[in-house]
Parts: C-alpha cells; sequence; structure tokens
C-alpha cells in the first residue's frame, strides 16, 4: 500500500509537464509568422525546446529538495537577489530605456523574476513586520527604478500575500499595500511610457488586437497554425500574447482547457501546502501557487484587454528563459511539499492529520 502511494501519479507534477508541452506547441505556431515564408523551424522555438530541457531537470532537481533546504537558503537568495539587481541598475543592458535584463555573454537572464522568488522563500518564514517591508520595498524599489513598473507592482502583490498568509494583521497589511500602491501610482504619473499605456487601454475606440484574435477563434478555432494574428499584427505572440494565439487558433475550448488545468493546478496545490509538514513549508507552497496564480490572472487578463499591457508571461506556457526556469523552480518545490507529506503520513502510520502545523 505504501509503495502504491509512492508511485502514484501527483497532479501537482504533471500538469506543469503538460503545460509546458502545450507551450512548446503554441510556441512554435506563434512564431512561425515570419519562418514560414522560408520553410524553416522558427529560431525561437529551437531555443525554447533547449530552455525547456534544462528547465524540466531543474524542476526534477527542486522537487527532491526538501522545504528545510529553502527555509535554511533563504537569507542568502534573498542578498544574491538584491546583488543581482543592483548590479542590472548599472551594467544591465539597456533596452527601451529600461534596464532589466544581465547578459553573460550571449544569455541574457531577468534579475527580478529570481528576487520575486528570493522574496517568497524568505517571507515564508514569519519575519519581524519591519524586516519584511523593508525587504518588499528595497526588492520591488530596485524592480522599479529600472523602470518595470509591472513587474514592481505584482511584487509588492505578493510581498503583500506573503504577509497576510503570515497571519499579520489586517490594518498592516492594508497600510502597506495602501503606502506602496500610492507611491506606484506617483511613479506611474512621471513615467511617460506607462501613461501611455493607460490613456491608450481607457479609450473607448481603442480594441485591441489581441482581443480580436481571440473573437475571430470563435468556439473552436481557426485550427492549429492557421491563426493570422501571429502574421506581424500582434506583437510578441510566442511570449506576451501566448493565450491570444491560443484563442484564436483553439478558440473557446483551448483556451478553456488552459485556464481548467491551471484552476486544477492550483486547487491541488493548495491542498498540497495546506496538509503540508511544516508551517514554513505550507507558506512557502501557497505563496509560490499565488506567484504562479498571479502571473497567469495577469497574462490573461491582458489579453483579454481587461488590463493594460504588462507584459508578463503565461507560466509554463510562454516562450522565455529565466520566467520559464523560475515557474519550473516553483512547481518543483511545490512537488517537494507534497511528497514531504506523504512520507511523514507514511512514517506515522497513516496517523498524520491534514491541515495540522508542525513548528
Amino acid at each position: 500500500m505504501a509503495a502504491h502511494r509512492e508511485n502514484k501519479i501527483r497532479l501537482v507534477e504533471i500538469i506543469p509537464l503538460l503545460l509546458g508541452t502545450f507551450g512548446l506547441v503554441m510556441v512554435f505556431s506563434a512564431s512561425s509568422g515570419i519562418s514560414v515564408y522560408k520553410r524553416t523551424i522558427p529560431v525561437s522555438f529551437i531555443k525554447q525546446l533547449a530552455i525547456f530541457i534544462v528547465a524540466v531537470s531543474i524542476f526534477f532537481i527542486s522537487s527532491k529538495l526538501k522545504p528545510k533546504i529553502w527555509e535554511k537558503m533563504s537569507p542568502v537568495l534573498i542578498m544574491i537577489a538584491i546583488s543581482l539587481l543592483i548590479l542590472t541598475r548599472f551594467f544591465g543592458q539597456e533596452i527601451n530605456y529600461a534596464r532589466r535584463w544581465l547578459y553573460i555573454g550571449k544569455i541574457s537572464f531577468q534579475p527580478s523574476i529570481f528576487a520575486q522568488l528570493a522574496l517568497i522563500t524568505f517571507l515564508a518564514k514569519k519575519r519581524d513586520f519591519g524586516i519584511s517591508v523593508l525587504f518588499i520595498s528595497l526588492i520591488a524599489g530596485l524592480i522599479l527604478i529600472q523602470p518595470d513598473i509591472s513587474m514592481a507592482l505584482m511584487t509588492v502583490l505578493l510581498g503583500i500575500m506573503m504577509l497576510f498568509l503570515n497571519e499579520t494583521k489586517i490594518w498592516k497589511v492594508v497600510g502597506v499595500a495602501g503606502i506602496m500602491l500610492l507611491i506606484g501610482g506617483a511613479f506611474i504619473a512621471k513615467e511617460g511610457y506607462a501613461h501611455q499605456r493607460i490613456t491608450t487601454y481607457l479609450n473607448p475606440n481603442s480594441i485591441s488586437k489581441t482581443v480580436q484574435a481571440i473573437s475571430n477563434g470563435g468556439f473552436s478555432g481557426l485550427g492549429l497554425g492557421s491563426g493570422m494574428g501571429k502574421f506581424f499584427y500582434i506583437p510578441f505572440p510566442d511570449s506576451d500574447f501566448i493565450f491570444s494565439i491560443i484563442g484564436e487558433e483553439l478558440g473557446f475550448i483551448g483556451s478553456l482547457f488552459v485556464i481548467s488545468l491551471f484552476l486544477i493546478y492550483f486547487i491541488s496545490a493548495s491542498k498540497s501546502s495546506l496538509r503540508a509538514s511544516n508551517n514554513y513549508a505550507s507558506i512557502l507552497g501557497l505563496g509560490l501557487i499565488s506567484f504562479i496564480a498571479i502571473y497567469a490572472l495577469v497574462h490573461i487578463l491582458v489579453s483579454l484587454g481587461v488590463i493594460p499591457v504588462t507584459g508578463v508571461p503565461l507560466p509554463f506556457i510562454s516562450r522565455g528563459g529565466t520566467a520559464l526556469v523560475i515557474a519550473y523552480i516553483a512547481g518543483g518545490v511545490i512537488v517537494s511539499i507534497e511528497k514531504d507529506h506523504s512520507s511523514i503520513r507514511r512514517w506515522n502510520g497513516g496517523t498524520y492529520i491534514p491541515g495540522s502545523f508542525h513548528s
């Protein structure tokens, strides 16, 4: 019976792999707009395939690491993250008046996404309120001055979520959220590109091309590879707006399939985290689920034209290096939390009470 439990298929393990495999198919389709004329395999797809293999390998490695290891490593990770953000500010390559990427030879790396992961591992352990706010503010501030307003706001949201999960008094959480959002609002008013995005979004006569693409897909879609949005009129179709390509080519059915997989994953992962062997593992799991969920929600809402453009990728699916690897690290940790809980149940002869925390 114990062996049966050990070898059972875990949804938290299989769904990220399904989403990633599906993502490879969609990246191939979405990036074929230009290469179709040359009758060659898209270069971006070949790169994505290589990154996917690396990311999945790291996924399985991180799934073997017990949550206690992340707890011990968290202070080091947070300091590495801050150092990388500082290096990005001074030595990152400037693209469109922003420094968001570090380059090691021809390999690019986006420290802000790693910093969000580090922040979650650090705040999963209940810390002094002042220390927690300091690190949230520091990391969000370093991202904000790149400038990257979307990532900074998401970092604040994740930080607030971690405070809430650690049972910080609600008035403190609301106060921190209010102050940081005011600072973010002032920065948005100051930055021309952000103000322009919001103005365009609020224009009632402006209909997003991404929304049109999803609408064109209808119920069953135009067919895989048959979408026209990727042919130059949807920007970054294989990354920032890949959900629009899914909607156009696979229709409502394909979109619902993706959303359903994410929902099943979030529910399964949340259950695993709530049954975790200790409080740190539980908060870490819930924080990482929030991390993936926020990215997925923001990406889908942008594609549907509900919120202004942010450039946020769809976890496990969009083309990208840093985002894909970090998503699979987060997914691997969630698997390790599930495995750790299962091993404790076997050790206790099945007497472990789900939902109980042990310090």
